[in-house]
């Protein structure tokens, strides 16, 4: 029962940017051919327009909003791990900062919190559009439909005990989607800063008499090159983290939109 204070910092941070960035840019927007900011970000909100046009089959007016939000905000969250290394870490030792992670998806509460936030929803709107059919799903599938189908009172009565056995099932089905959400980015994230860590023990002089000598700067050489060639992965698995978690969290959306099955 924590609030770790290095991700509320950062997120926030990150969001008063988005913010901030999106009303100066609503200053700039200009009628033709757009350039320069208003150009890259027409470029991405068409490539989520599609994205979301072609994964969710109904009309909602908040889904690809959403969808953008969530894309922008990990990736930025994501390529924050682009700043030299220990930079926001010895600043924040400055102001008496012991231990400080920059990176706020590589903390696994943030990613458990947006995940929940889209379960939230996915509930909300199965609940809303068919509660019937979710509440028949929740309850009678697999098992138990087939067998209340039945004419036989037996049968019946058996389906009826495999109620707790489907509603056990469904459950984990529904549990999964938020630690698959949540667990797929924070362990990427996690697992690049543990190799950035690994590069710069194994490959960086820690010491002016090792960076004096040949091998000292050889090493340093390779740590350099083998740091930069990981940081440009890392930055592509980052943005590749960041569509995942915003087309799952369509896909989900979408399953919960679809209309039931008679």
């Amino acid at each position: 029962m924590q609030i770790h204070l290095d991700t509320m910092l950062v997120t926030l941070v990150v969001a008063s940017l988005m913010i901030g960035f999106s009303l100066w840019l609503r200053g700039k927007i200009i009628a033709g051919a757009p350039t320069g900011a208003q150009n890259a970000v027409e470029a991405l909100i068409g490539f989520v327009n599609d994205t979301v046009r072609d994964n969710f089959p109904v009309h909602n007016p908040i889904i690809a909003p959403l969808a953008l939000t969530i894309f922008t905000f990990i990736f930025l969250c994501n390529s924050i791990d682009l700043l030299p290394a220990y930079l926001l870490g010895h600043t924040a030792h400055l102001f008496g900062i012991e231990h400080f992670r920059p990176v706020p998806t590589n903390d696994l509460n943030l990613p458990v919190a947006m995940a929940l936030t889209v379960f939230g929803m996915v509930l909300y709107y199965e609940f809303k559009l068919k509660p019937g059919h979710f509440m028949k799903e929740l309850l009678l599938q697999p098992f138990a439909s087939l067998l209340l189908d039945s004419k036989n009172p037996l049968v019946k009565f058996l389906g009826v005990l495999l109620i707790p056995l489907n509603f056990t099932l469904k459950l984990i089905e529904e549990i999964a989607k938020p630690l698959s959400l949540s667990f797929r980015l924070f362990g990427n994230m996690f697992a690049g800063e543990v190799i950035f860590l690994l590069i710069a023990m194994l490959l960086l002089a820690d010491s002016s008499e090792q960076l004096a000598s040949f091998g000292g700067i050889a090493s340093e050489l390779i740590g350099i090159m083998v740091g930069v060639g990981w940081s440009l992965f890392h930055m592509f698995i980052g943005l590749l983290q960041a569509f995942i978690f915003m087309i799952l969290s369509v896909v989900y959306l979408s399953i919960a939109h679809q209309p039931a099955e008679h």
